[in-house]
Parts: structure tokens; sequence; C-alpha cells
């Protein structure tokens, strides 16, 4: 049996530049938003948790230095599907009192239409900036509270 070769160079497009993750997904690899925060990685990983709560996400795992969290799930009765935020930090000393900060953000789809379950990595997203703006005014607030302890 000959397969026609458009549907050959259409799996080709789709598997080309995806990687295979432990749980089964493929997802483009994408390169985490960085940024440099003041506080040591403790201080920055209780800023992280917090920031992700304010922001209506359940953390799903928490180990110092990293933090997974996902959003409430969206539905659509009329177009069958549901999306998902996850996001991923991991925290690293970048100089004494500063931690850099790395965020990734995926988007997970499941749909009745489409028949399964889609990830999809992103690149650019309006929550990565919501996100390192939440964690700013988190640890702004902590190192308010710790002056306010101090007098």
């Amino acid at each position: 049996m000959r397969i026609p070769s458009y549907l050959l160079i259409l799996s080709v497009l789709i598997l080309s530049g995806c990687r295979s993750t432990p749980d089964g997904f493929a997802t483009t690899a994408v390169p985490p938003q960085v940024q440099v925060v003041e506080g040591n990685r403790e201080t920055v990983y209780l800023a992280a948790q917090q920031a992700f709560k304010r922001l209506d996400f359940v953390l799903t795992r928490s180990v110092i230095g990293r933090v997974e969290a996902a959003s409430a799930i969206h539905t659509s009765e009329t177009l069958g599907n549901s999306r998902q935020l996850v996001a991923k930090v991991e925290i690293h000393e970048a100089e004494p009192g500063k931690s850099e900060v790395e965020l990734w953000v995926t988007e997970e789809m499941a749909s009745q239409s489409m028949g399964g379950t889609h990830r999809q990595a992103l690149k650019e997203n309006g929550f990565y900036g919501l996100y390192f703006a939440m964690l700013q005014e988190v640890l702004q607030e902590q190192a308010a509270d710790k002056a306010a302890e101090k007098n």
C-alpha cells in the first residue's frame, strides 16, 4: 500500500522541531524567559509560590528552587474544548543577594473535535509579564515586612 506524498510531507512537518516529553506529549523546545530579582533562593522560592497563588494558579509541585503550577481549566461547551496554562519556575543563585528566575509557560488543550490533547510551549504570552510583575510585588512586600520588623 502506498502512502500519498502529501500525507508523508504533512507528517514530517508536524514532527519536525518537536521533542517527546516523559508524559508522552510532543512539545516544541522553547527557552525560558529569565529575570534576575533581589533575594536569595529561599526568599524567591517562597515569593514564587505566593505569586502563583495570587494569580489563582494551583501549585502542583514545589521543592526548593522549583515550582510548578496550573491555572483553572477554561472550557467552551460550544466548541467542545478546554484550555489550561501550566507554568514552571526554576530559581538559581545569580550573585549574592540576587536570584535568577526561569519561567516556562505551556498551554494544554483538549478537544473533542480534534480527538485528543495537545500541549504547546508558549514563547510569547502575556502571562510572562504578569507573573514577573506579581513576583516583584510579592518580593517588595516581603522586604517591607522585614524592614518593619526590624524597627
